[in-house]
């Protein structure tokens, strides 16, 4: 399969979302991550934000991005919170080319607010088409070097006309702010617990059946911090078709079966992320993060390393 499509694959699959929400509070063995912010509070995080691909095996290139996030909370009522995030001092290094779908240094001062229900979970996002036109933007300056590549250009148009809707661009152009909120309003049990469940594909297609799996690793009251894993995987057998049709949906030229089945026979899309998070602010400490996608002899592992700064 031509480069572009894997791109293009690896895009429109940007994030697996989690609707698994609880009530519950803190016992020996289950705990859920509950915001509990006032109006007023602020918080920074330092993003370390990293890319590698690679090719049958060989390294192809590697990029990353160090950059931080300014959170504000601007309302606070009984039906939730909402939030001001800001990006601000990007410094990037590596095959900067590469970078498609990475956030790169000409988002400095980019605004996003959005809202979250009474727990804290992501639930609106306010100003979706600066967003988008500001992502748009990001994304021909950071492959102007593919300017030439008829594929390329091709995919890039593809990409646009998807993320034309509100919904999409909440599902996949704000990543590191669903990370940060996906936690939240999630019971967590020390035994873990694992559910089956539908993601949204943002084709229109089907959506893809997927396996998410939660734990509560460490709770440790008195030093006011839980720990949690939640861990999710594509199901490769089940999505195998509905794949196969989104990749010929999204091609602008042709693409024989044969080709589709071998390039997803290996597939592979997985999210491990881990949370240290404050019992009794609700407020994240730091979060590690890792999406590891195979598409044929194409993978790319993403990792994103999000700590509060003190």
């Amino acid at each position: 399969m031509k480069t572009a499509l894997k791109i293009l694959l690896l895009v429109t699959l940007q994030f697996l979302q989690v609707d698994v929400k609880s009530q519950n509070r803190i016992t020996d063995t289950s705990a859920t991550c509950i915001a509990y912010w006032k109006k007023g509070e602020s918080r920074i995080y330092q993003i370390k934000h990293s890319k590698e691909k690679s090719e049958s095996g060989k390294i192809k290139s590697v990029s990353e991005g160090n950059y931080e996030a300014h959170l504000k909370v601007i309302d606070s009522s009984a039906s939730g919170f909402t939030i001001e995030w800001v990006y601000k001092n990007f410094k990037t290094s590596g095959a900067g080319q590469h970078a498609l779908n990475s956030l790169m240094a000409i988002m400095e001062e980019l605004k996003i607010v959005f809202k979250t229900d009474d727990a804290g979970s992501f639930s609106d996002l306010l100003n979706w088409e600066e967003v988008r036109d500001i992502s748009f933007s990001n994304y021909e300056k950071a492959t102007s070097a593919q300017a030439q590549n008829k594929e390329f250009v091709a995919a890039l148009s593809q990409i646009k006309s998807i993320f034309t809707s509100k919904e999409n661009i909440e599902s996949a152009l704000i990543q590191e702010v669903q990370i940060l909120q996906s936690p939240y309003g999630v019971e967590y049990s020390s035994s873990g617990t694992v559910y089956e469940t539908a993601l949204a594909n943002i084709t229109g297609g089907s959506p893809f059946p997927a396996t998410i799996k939660l734990k509560l690793d460490t709770l440790n009251a008195k030093a006011d911090y839980c720990i949690v894993s939640l861990n999710q995987t594509i199901d490769k057998g089940k999505a195998g078709p509905i794949l196969a049709d989104m990749l010929k949906k999204l091609s602008s030229t042709p693409i024989q079966e044969a080709e589709i089945k071998k390039e997803i026979a290996d597939l592979e899309i997985s999210d491990i992320n881990q949370y240290n998070y404050s019992i009794s602010s609700g407020w994240i400490n730091n979060i590690r993060y890792i999406r590891t996608a195979k598409v044929g002899n194409f993978k790319q592992i993403e990792t994103y390393l999000i700590v509060e700064k003190k």
